[in-house]
């Protein structure tokens, strides 16, 4: 199954499953470094993105329990001037139901994402703390990285330590995990990983890490597969919260989501799961403690699939139905249908697509660089064999008006010109 995922350059990483307290399965696959051609192993260290959160949430959850905050507390009791700090309460952050707004969405942010530039806490909270909610506190569930960075701050503040230091004495030290810890930037390890957008044989696009000062208690941890075992195990024998706290952490509170926890099902079995999605990183989690259960997926590179896979691991553990993904296969259009699709598309001023046909096929080209071959996957969707560019051409009315480009972890949408 995990070879599969390989052949369709959606898995580059290392797996661990455990099953019945023993490791059943354990191996690495391609390149830490493509150009170096130095292997992955366990012992490779990736960022794990929103994994992040699970701890931020064990973190909260051990302060309520030392009697430090409680979840009911509202954020004005330890930031008294944040917006409608009195109605949005710990509990809401924990959950993604505070309504504040995703600070992705940020076009700042998203500039310095890759920046090497120490922003403060209270610079990271500036970049949302003044936008409007989204909905009322406690009313719905909108997944949020904003609310896990407050909770950050929240920490911080109770404390007295930076969050990387709280993380190591409430998590990290006691469970020994020592190859584990914040900012992947700056890590000095032989064993770190390099991130890439796209690895192939005949691709390799290198990316930045994410910028640990802004992804903070949403998303800047690093980890190893078997740190990560120790963390399941830590979880598992209660050795962090107590059986009390972490049956309520691991119940649903809105739309499937506890505390730093999706609780999902698979083939009508209670899975308890979390996984992180940066550029050039992604990493899966999924406990299933009363079945000895733990499934640890770790990539380094850009891969939306990573859920699906650990899914299908868990059916397969389980003797249940599971898919094996399949390379995808091109099929022919005819000319009337492929010129329909031709013209130029514009996402922004900054952004723009040109799709023209070429030998019986189409290609495509972003703001005038090389030109990329297409292949149809089916009537209005298109792919490239060597890329990691799903194109849906959108029609109202038989013509064609909007293109939908999906890029690794960004969609964009494109108005066609003329």
């Amino acid at each position: 199954m995990i070879q599969a995922y390989v052949r369709i350059h959606k898995f580059n990483g290392a797996a661990l499953v455990i099953q019945d307290d023993k490791i059943v399965y354990e191996r690495s696959y391609g390149y830490r470094n493509a150009a170096q051609k130095s292997l992955i192993t366990k012992n490779s260290v990736f960022p794990i993105g929103s994994l992040t959160k699970s701890f931020t949430a064990l973190i909260i959850l051990k302060l309520a329990e030392e009697k430090k905050l409680s979840i009911e507390d509202p954020v004005s009791m330890y930031m008294p001037e944040y917006p409608r700090g009195d109605e949005i309460l710990i509990k809401h952050l924990l959950t993604h139901t505070a309504g504040l707004y995703e600070p992705l969405r940020n076009p700042k942010y998203r500039e310095q994402i890759t920046s090497t530039h120490a922003f403060h806490p209270e610079e990271n909270v500036a970049f949302f703390k003044n936008e409007p909610l989204d909905f009322e506190p406690g009313s719905k569930f909108e997944y949020s990285n904003a609310g896990y960075n407050l909770l950050g701050v929240i920490t911080e503040k109770i404390t007295g330590l930076s969050y990387s230091e709280a993380v190591s004495r409430y998590i990290f030290n006691p469970l020994k995990m020592n190859e584990s810890g914040f900012d992947f930037q700056k890590l000095k390890d032989k064993n770190k990983v390099t991130g890439y957008s796209r690895l192939t044989s005949t691709k390799q696009e290198e990316t930045k890490p994410w910028n640990p000062s802004l992804v903070y208690a949403s998303g800047a941890l690093y980890s190893t597969t078997g740190d990560l075992h120790k963390f399941y195990k830590g979880l598992r024998d209660f050795k962090i919260i107590s059986k009390e706290t972490f049956l309520q952490a691991t119940t649903p509170f809105k739309s499937g989501y506890g505390y730093g926890w999706f609780i999902d099902t698979i083939h009508g079995d209670r899975v308890i799961d979390h996984g992180g999605n940066l550029e050039g990183a992604t990493s899966y989690f999924l406990m299933m403690p009363e079945y000895k259960i733990c499934i640890i997926l770790l990539n380094n590179i850009t891969s939306t699939s990573l859920e699906k896979l650990g899914n299908s691991i868990y059916a397969a553990l389980q003797n249940k139905p599971y898919s094996i993904p399949h390379p995808k296969k091109e099929i022919l259009l005819e000319e009337h249908i492929l010129l329909s699709y031709v013209g130029t598309f514009e996402v922004s001023d900054k952004y723009r697509v040109e799709i023209s046909k070429e030998a019986g096929g189409l290609v495509m080209k972003i703001n005038g660089a090389d030109k990329i071959k297409l292949s149809a996957e089916r009537e209005g969707i298109f792919f490239a064999s060597d890329e990691d560019i799903v194109l849906e051409f959108i029609s109202k009315d038989k013509k064609v008006i909007k293109l939908k480009i999906r890029q690794g972890l960004s969609t964009k949408v494109a108005d066609k010109l003329g």
